[in-house]
């Protein structure tokens, strides 16, 4: 009886004890992940939201700025499955996504460096080659990271974590592009988009030092079973089955890909229409973006509040529709002003988009595979990347910028019907 008592006291202090270290881990996983979205917002508002503009300032075209956005995509077909698998290989994903990380983040200096090296016309041409190459390392940094991401908290508070770590990278990016706009209007060029690179650099490596603060538990692939570790080759031939084993995964790449297409239409046309169009400052390119980034900030806690009752289809939905607007809002405006009522509709709009697609992404990723679906996916996406802005572009050249915004905006309206392919909300309660 005695020796009873003890058994069942030493399993009741195991559980309160254990159980209080596993809330504490994910407590201290939490702050982490929304520490690492803060210091994301200065890469977003920075580098991300301005090199664009500093290529449209050096007097790139439109074909060349788009390439900013479908280089780094053209590479990532080819790159996201060797990278997913690359990743399969390694139980720690956190250390795995931070080595990837640092690698991505070395072209920052480098094109810092860019404006000591070469003339206007060969400078935007290198920082779109380095930018592009950047997504070879990214491949591995993104698919570990999604590993990574699923193992950190639980399903039940991964909703409210991506819709309060994504409104505080909304607000620390807000913050950044307002005080990177306004830091570029009042320094030389090319001086001041060097101090915004340099600023964009030192937050992505604070970024990266909060990721590996993460804990997760060590990643155990479904080829651990395996009497012979798999060589790359046969990891990557094991890719090609992901394709067809799972009919809800290939639903979501269907719908993926179509709408990515024509949401990346407009990429390189907007900095085009904003310098040339509008003649914008960057002043104003900059609270055009703290416009854009309240609206996340707002968006992805309404939406956050709202998909438990709509459901991720019609969520993306109705968010598919609104997006829509924002190339026509833009396109109708008479002056630089203007810009701010079309950033709020793109980002409120975006933020469910980013909910919906995000959350089942990660529920369509079968456990001890996700690298292995996150590259995948990642790939199919960059398909469409990588092709929508060249398509957006050709409609520059021959419609003109404003009229080829507004007949990007009808398609992106057109192309929300590839949401009907995902599960209702009826579907995903039975799941």
């Amino acid at each position: 009886m005695y020796a009873s008592f003890l058994r069942r006291a030493r399993a009741g202090l195991a559980t309160v004890f254990l159980g209080r270290n596993i809330a504490s881990i994910e407590e201290r996983n939490y702050r982490n992940l929304l520490l690492v979205s803060a210091w994301w917002g200065p890469v977003d508002g920075g580098i991300y939201s301005f090199l664009p503009v500093f290529l449209a300032r050096l007097g790139a075209s439109p074909s060349l700025v788009s390439l900013l956005v479908s280089g780094p995509a053209l590479v990532g077909i080819f790159a996201y499955i060797p990278g997913g698998a690359y990743a399969e290989r390694y139980s720690d994903l956190v250390k795995l996504t931070v080595r990837a990380g640092f690698i991505t983040r070395l072209a920052y200096p480098l094109i810092i460096l860019l404006p000591l090296l070469f003339n206007s016309v060969d400078l935007s041409i290198a920082a779109v080659l380095l930018w592009s190459l950047s997504a070879i390392p990214n491949a591995v940094h993104i698919s570990a990271w999604i590993g990574a991401m699923q193992k950190a908290l639980p399903p039940k508070r991964r909703g409210q974590l991506n819709g309060t770590r994504w409104a505080l990278l909304s607000l620390a990016g807000g913050l950044s592009i307002a005080l990177f706009g306004w830091l570029l209007d009042r320094t030389s060029f090319p001086g001041g988009y060097q101090l915004v690179f340099l600023a964009s650099w030192i937050a992505g490596l604070v970024n990266l030092y909060y990721i590996g603060r993460v804990q997760v538990s060590p990643f155990v692939s479904d080829w651990s079973a395996a009497a012979k570790p798999p060589s790359v080759g046969a990891r990557i031939r094991a890719f090609g089955t992901s394709l067809t084993e799972s009919r809800e995964f290939n639903r979501y790449n269907v719908a993926n890909l179509g709408y990515r297409l024509v949401l990346a239409m407009p990429a390189g046309l907007f900095s085009i229409f904003w310098v040339h169009e509008l003649h914008a400052t960057d002043t104003w390119i900059g609270l055009r973006g703290t416009a854009g980034y309240a609206a996340l900030v707002i968006g992805y806690w309404f939406w956050g509040q709202v998909v438990g009752r709509t459901g991720h289809r019609r969520l993306l939905l109705i968010c598919g529709v609104a997006q829509a607007f924002y190339p026509c809002v833009t396109a109708l405006a008479p002056s630089a002003e203007w810009l701010l009522p079309a950033a709020v509709v793109w980002g409120f709009s975006l933020s469910g988009i980013d909910i919906g697609l995000f959350d089942m992404l990660l529920a369509a990723c079968p456990e001890g595979r996700q690298p292995r679906f996150a590259g995948v996916a990642n790939m199919m996406a960059s398909v469409a990347i990588t092709v929508g802005p060249l398509l957006g572009a050709v409609l520059a050249q021959v419609l003109g910028t404003r009229t080829a915004l507004f007949a990007i905006a009808s398609a992106q309206a057109a192309g929300t019907l590839f949401f009907l392919l995902l599960p209702g909300r009826e579907q995903e309660e039975t799941a």
